[in-house]
């Protein structure tokens, strides 16, 4: 066996004896070098594998290069998965939006417990670390690219070949005679990434082992990355980090009791575990500075594809999507039948608790002006000041459900039900 074969097999199975995968292995399989020397090495071992291709669209050659990777895939007996997606230029720029699409696409055709592997190698962490180090990233940002991880739920992602260099992909690709596609845009020099591939890399490697040198910082890096993140773990308990109906939230006492650079590392793990993006410098001062904002202030700061506000002493993290921006005409209304889950604008659920009675009910949003009398009191107020009261968050009082049944009031969210209801409330979900 050639030695570079050699090599890149011990790499693979040694990957895969440490990351074992419970479900179904899968190739993210673009067509490039790395991918169709990973994709021809699992074949050759006889490793049961599928073969993903994302169609991006960006390129003039994209069919062809989807119908290049089909035929591929046909020749080494693996079956073969395509799906397109549309590349939001907006969402952090080409090569990042490309990039998101490409993961939400991967977690969308993978079952819970599958695996991804990506031919991501040793060049593309230098490259990796070099654009953080220049976009002024921290440890978790320098740490660069992890060897495995989950990047969706129960969903796993391997890049087995981290430790190779690209020249032994191409060396072993060209011993066994592969064919491969050669994307024109990797030559465009106005992308970071293609800038320093051809202009840097090269002169660092003419002076010192960059490949080796940068994955042992890398390495050196995630283990520090690992550390910071048990801090963050054991300060949100701290914390009291709690989910509520939307997002997740912590009490905000206790994070001024933390020193900032403890307040920041919290928040940047917090953020990153519910959104998977990390949040900008900026965003975490302007998240900080929530806690200085007056008593009766509801800030909120947009980060990632989050939103972080202020209540009552506690600061939250919630999906950007709110249901109070779902367009709903006036007086729309829902019938449900008190024994099935009720699906509403926003993402909400309406499920019935243990005792609801099924029944006929109406469910509607506020309108404005309505009364309510919860069971235990004897007088009505107005549901405005019982929602201050029950401290139902503000952005969510606009959405709370009011269940009637035969024009009566029966209950208001999870929160109470009135005389005339059943015993306790529904209950009242999101799914963020």
């Amino acid at each position: 066996m050639p030695a570079e074969t050699n090599n890149l097999l011990e790499f693979l199975l040694s990957a895969l004896s440490r990351h074992p995968a419970q479900g179904q292995l899968w190739v993210g399989y673009s067509g490039g070098l790395d991918s169709t020397v990973l994709l021809h090495l699992l074949a050759a071992e006889g490793i049961p594998v599928q073969a993903l291709h994302v169609h991006h669209g960006l390129s003039r050659h994209a069919d062809a290069w989807q119908a290049h990777c089909a035929e591929q895939a046909r020749a080494l007996g693996v079956p073969f998965t395509a799906c397109a997606v549309e590349v939001a230029a907006g969402d952090g720029g080409v090569e990042q939006a490309a990039r998101n699409a490409r993961y939400r696409a991967f977690a969308e055709v993978m079952a819970p417990s599958d695996t991804i592997l990506l031919g991501h190698h040793g060049d593309d962490q230098v490259e990796t670390f070099l654009l953080r180090l220049l976009r002024g990233a921290g440890v978790d940002g320098l740490s660069s690219m992890r060897a495995f991880r989950q990047f969706a739920p129960e969903r796993a992602l391997l890049r087995p070949l981290l430790g190779c260099s690209r020249a032994q992909l191409e060396s072993y690709a060209l011993q066994q005679g592969l064919q491969w596609i050669e994307d024109d845009s990797n030559s465009d020099l106005k992308f970071d990434r293609n800038y320093l591939r051809s202009q840097v890399v090269p002169a660092l490697a003419a002076r010192w082992p960059v490949v080796p040198l940068l994955a042992r910082a890398a390495e050196n890096l995630q283990e520090s990355a690992g550390l910071l993140e048990e801090v963050a773990g054991e300060d949100g308990a701290r914390c009291d980090r709690r989910i509520e109906r939307v997002g997740q939230s912590i009490d905000l006492e206790s994070l001024r009791g933390l020193t900032r650079a403890r307040q920041k590392n919290l928040l940047r793990f917090w953020i990153r575990s519910i959104s998977g993006r990390g949040p900008e410098s900026a965003q975490l001062d302007q998240v900080l500075g929530q806690m200085d904002a007056a008593e009766d202030a509801v800030p909120q700061v947009e980060l990632a594809n989050l939103v972080a506000r202020r209540f009552r002493n506690r600061l939250y993290l919630t999906p950007q999507l709110q249901p109070q921006d779902v367009d709903v005409e006036p007086g729309s209304s829902w019938q449900w039948d008190g024994a099935s889950d009720l699906k509403l604008p926003g993402g909400a659920v309406l499920s019935p608790s243990a005792g609801w009675p099924a029944a006929d009910y109406r469910v509607c949003f506020r309108a404005g002006g309505e009364r309510a009398q919860p069971r235990a009191r004897r007088h009505s107020q107005t549901l405005k000041k019982l929602l201050q009261e029950y401290a139902l968050e503000p952005w969510l009082r606009d959405c709370v459900p009011l269940i009637y049944r035969d024009g009566q009031l029966v209950a208001v969210g999870d929160l109470f039900v009135t005389p005339e209801g059943p015993i306790q409330p529904p209950y009242w979900r999101f799914f963020d």
